[in-house]
Parts: structure tokens; sequence; C-alpha cells
């Protein structure tokens, strides 16, 4: 069966507007091209607003390819039109999980018209993120630090405009917080001029050198969010044709696919003098949507739905430590990386396309299966940050929209790594389609003792990242982003990150608390994962806890190690 030429046309457009493909082939895989269950999740979202199609975000994965995605959809619209279920949304199959509850259709979501005194509230996220930084005036722990480097014969004026723009475009970069009784609310400046200071290093001794101590200097600005605005620019050059843009955000107002969405119009606002179109939403409307949304029916089924999967009052992954657990969280951290072998990269795709897995979910599972033989449990939960951009309308859109999602996994059984990775995939689907319950609110239905853990439910992260594109600044030679930062804190014990770099280079970067480990755990436990992966994807049916690399790696981190002391 093969879909008709229209339904084809269709989802080719849809994928290169998604993917940032051009003319994907019908045989590729969606995967392959970066596409995971959030892009799923949008894919469904396009569907549904472009032919009137209802169909699943696990469908359009199980299809894998752009052609047996096409004869889903096509079979979707040939299909006689059914009553409606107890959601109101049609046919579509529920997403694989413990208990795939029904959710109402969410209302549309549209620019509200505000007056001059209008008060808008903040986002859940925000609110979390305010609240942090009253807790800790001082902390930069929410900095969210890039660098773009930029090669050639710069256009100062242009790119003052063009940022200029770009803030103008977007309130949330010009929004500053403010609480006269306590309750925070926004507080939108009118656009102007958004002040850019020029640093010339040309003539010191390193300018390299020192063009970094000013990038780690700006990283570790202190924001005031109630006085100013998210957002410091600097502009250093370094030599004739190399600058850097040095822009420090506040996580309040950005997330990582919000800095995309910044540099990537601020090359397009350089090169074009005429601007863009206004945009159609701002980060308030989102704010009020959603709290507007998150009630009643709503919220009860997001709450009952993460309750089942969870369980009540549930507790974070207890690892061994090198240290004893201290009572107060300092979030001091350092990293460790490593680069992975081609071979192992090209295996891992490999095997993540036959069992129709991601490469997100491929990876995944193999620090599932570590953490299961080194904590010597059989139930594993790691947080994954999901991006919440699912609707098309915000793909564009300026704010911090990322929100953390537990993902729990069981290893009983005795499973192998392909076993396992199902596992996962059926767990992160889930996660990703009950992704939109805001962690505090999860944390403050089902956590019990919040107050006396202040990481509560995981305290393992993970984060797999696509290869990044670099913005297009027209007349340049060449420009390339860094978002490094200071490495020296950590938000959670430990957080892997799975990084692309192009063709088949992988990079993983572990970020651990320097309170629990020292730097030989960390090193160990990244060598393990790549041995782990090796074996598992040569032997996928061996069981994940008698793979050589978990049992080295448990036999030589458990025994010696800090166990938590039991609370009070």
């Amino acid at each position: 069966m093969t879909a008709s030429g229209f339904v084809t046309e269709e989802l080719t457009r849809l994928w290169s507007e998604l993917l940032g493909v051009d003319e994907p082939a019908p045989g590729v895989e969606f995967a392959a091209l970066g596409g995971g269950p959030e892009a799923a999740e949008r894919l469904a979202a396009l569907i549904d607003e472009e032919l009137g199609l209802t169909v699943s975000p696990a469908e359009l994965l199980g299809a894998g390819t752009l052609a047996e995605m096409a004869e889903v959809v096509d079979a979707a619209m040939k299909a006689p039109p059914a009553g409606p279920t107890a959601s109101g949304t049609g046919t579509s199959a529920s997403i694989p999980g413990p208990a795939a509850a029904p959710f109402p259709v969410a209302d549309a979501l549209r620019a509200v018209p505000r007056d001059a005194d209008a008060r808008p509230a903040l986002s859940f996220a925000q609110q979390r993120l305010w609240f942090m930084q009253q807790i800790d005036p001082e902390t930069t722990l929410y900095n969210v630090p890039t660098v773009l480097r930029l090669r050639g014969a710069l256009d100062r004026a242009a790119l003052g405009r063009a940022l200029d723009a770009v803030v103008a475009r977007h309130e949330v970069l010009r929004t500053t917080y403010a609480a006269p009784a306590g309750v925070p609310h926004q507080v939108i400046a009118a656009p102007g001029p958004v002040p850019l200071p020029y640093t010339d290093v040309s003539a010191a001794g390193d300018p390299e050198a020192e063009a970094r101590r000013i990038a780690d200097e700006e990283a570790r600005r202190v924001f005031d969010l109630a006085a100013a605005p998210p957002l410091a620019a600097r502009l250093v050059r370094v030599a004739t044709d190399d600058h850097r843009l040095v822009v420090t955000f506040h996580h309040v107002a950005v997330d990582g696919g919000s800095v995309e969405v910044f540099y990537r119009e601020l090359g397009l606002l350089y090169g074009s003098p005429e601007g863009l179109p206004e945009a159609a939403l701002q980060y308030a409307d989102l704010a009020e949507w959603q709290r507007a949304r998150l009630t009643g029916g709503t919220l009860d089924a997001l709450v009952g739905h993460w309750r089942t999967v969870l369980g009540e009052d549930p507790r974070a992954l207890e690892l061994p430590t090198d240290r004893p657990r201290p009572r107060s969280k300092s979030f001091r951290g350092a990293v460790a990386t490593r680069l992975l072998p081609a071979e192992l990269v090209g295996a891992v795709r490999a095997f993540g396309r036959a069992e129709r897995a991601t490469a997100n979910m491929t990876y995944m599972a193999a620090l599932y299966a570590l953490l299961a033989g080194w904590s010597g449990t059989e139930d594993v939960t790691v947080g994954i940050p999901a991006a919440g951009r699912t609707r098309p309308e915000l793909q564009e859109l300026v704010g911090c929209l990322i929100n953390m999602v537990p993902v729990r996994t069981g290893l009983a059984g005795e499973p192998g790594f392909r076993a396992l990775v199902g596992r996962v995939r059926t767990a992160v689907l889930d996660a990703a389609a009950h992704q939109e319950l805001p962690f505090d609110k999860l944390v403050e239905a089902l956590v019990a003792r919040r107050g006396r853990d202040f990481m509560p439910v995981f305290r393992v992260m993970f984060s797999y990242l696509g290869e990044r594109r670099a913005p297009v600044f027209a007349g340049l030679d060449g420009c390339a982003l860094d978002l490094t930062g200071p490495q020296d804190t950590a938000k959670y014990d430990l957080s892997l990150y799975v990084e692309e770099r192009g063709g088949d280079a992988v990079e993983l970067t572990l970020e651990y608390d320097t309170d629990l480990y020292g730097p030989d755990t960390p090193a160990a436990l990244l060598a393990a994962y790549e041995r782990a992966l090796t074996e598992a994807v040569a032997s996928p049916d061996t069981p994940v806890g008698r793979l050589p690399a978990v049992l080295s790696f448990t036999a030589a981190h458990r025994g010696a190690t800090h166990r938590e002391e039991a609370r009070p």
C-alpha cells in the first residue's frame, strides 16, 4: 500500500518545516533526521491543523520513515468518520503508557489584548525561577550564557539595530518582575535601544584568553529581576575580522529553544533591514493560557496520570556517593567529558532504527542499565527536559517553555538491551504525552516530604542534544555559537548530556555535584557507559545486569562508597 501523492507531498513539506531539511527522501527515517517524541507531538499537531486529521504521535514514531508515515496519514484520511471519544478528539490511538488518560483538546492559544496597566501573571516555570532567585538573590545558577563568534567584516551598527529589533519583537526579553504584595507579576517595558558595550582586546597579549575571561565574567552577572531586563549583551573585538557577541540571559526569559530562535532572528535581522513580521504570540499570552488551562478536570487528569506512573510520595533514586550528602545543597559542580568512537555511534544509530527507537531512547537505556546496577534497584527514575513546544504556534516563541519530566522505567525480569530499549521507548512516549503538568505542581501533588528533600522525584538528569545549526549572518564568513559557559555548577547529582557534534561525532558530558563525587567516579562512569553501549548493541538479548561493563563498574563503585543517611 502506498499513500496518495497529495498526502506524501504534504507530509514532505511538514517534515521539511519541522526538521529543517530540504526534500527528505521517502525512505529516510524520522529519527535519523533528529525527530523524537516531542517532534512527533508537533508533527501530529501540524497534521491536525493542516489536514484536519487526528493521528497519534505514537503511530507516527512507530511508522518511522516518511513513506510509512504517509501511509498512516493516508489511512486516517480514508477512514470513515467516528464518533467522539471521551476526550472529544476522535479516534486517535492513545500514547503507550501505564495510564494514558484522555485529555481535552487545548483551547485556542491566541494573543491577548493588554492595556498599559495590565499585570500579566508569571508562567509556572517563571514563578519557580523567580522564587529561587528570591531565596538567593546573588545566585547565577539560572544564568544562560552564550557566545557567538562572528568571523568577517562585521557591521557594528547593523548588529546593534538587529539586537534592538529582536528584543522589541519578544516582550519577555524586556520584562521585569514586580511583587509589591509578595505576588509577582510581569512588567513589560516598551521597546527601546538595547545597551551593547564594546570591548577591544585585539592588542592584548592573548586576545582569545582575554575574550574568554570577559565571557566568563559576563556569565556570572547577577540579575536583579525587579529592576533590569533578563538579557545583557557585550561585543568583544578579538581581531579585525573576528568578534564575540556575548549575550547572557536569565532562565526566567529563555530556554534552549528560545536561544536558537533568538540567534536565528538576529541573523535574519542583521541582513534584512526591512525586518520580520510582528510576532503572533507573546510569552505573557502563553502564561495566561497555561494558568487558565491547568485547572479543574485537565489538572486532575494530569495529576492522576502521574500518580499512577510514579506512585504516592515517590522518592529519588539513591546512588552511592564518594562523600556523605551534606544537609544543604551548594550546587558546586564540575564536568567530565568523553568522545564516543564513530563506529559505536553508527552501531547505536543502526540498532535504534531497527528497534523503532530514537537515538535519545537508545542512549538513555544504557544509562538506565548502569544506574540500576550501581544502585542495586530494578526501579529507576531519571529526569529529562521536555521542550514544551508541542503546538505549531509555539515553535518561534521566546520564553521559558521547558519542563522537567520524570521517566520511570522498571528493569524487573532481567531484560536484555533490546527489551530495555522498548521499555524506555514506552516510558519516554508516555512522559512526552503528559509533559504539560509543571514539575512543581507534580511535586506539590505527589511528594509528601517536599521540605526534607531539595531534589524530589529524581536526582539524575539525561539530555540528548541534536546537532546545532549555526545562525547565518549575511556578508560574514562564518558564525559559531558556544553555549557552554562556566562549568562549575551542578543542578542535579548527575546530569548526562549526549550531544551530536556533526557526522558520527557524539560527545558525552557528565555534570556532577562536587560535594558528592570526586573526579574519578564520573570519569569511570563515562568509560563504563561507553563499554556498556558497545556490549549492549553487540549482544542485545544478554540481560543488561550481566553486561561486563555494568558488573565491573558496580563492583568497583558500589561497595566502598557512602550511602545516604536515613532522614528523620
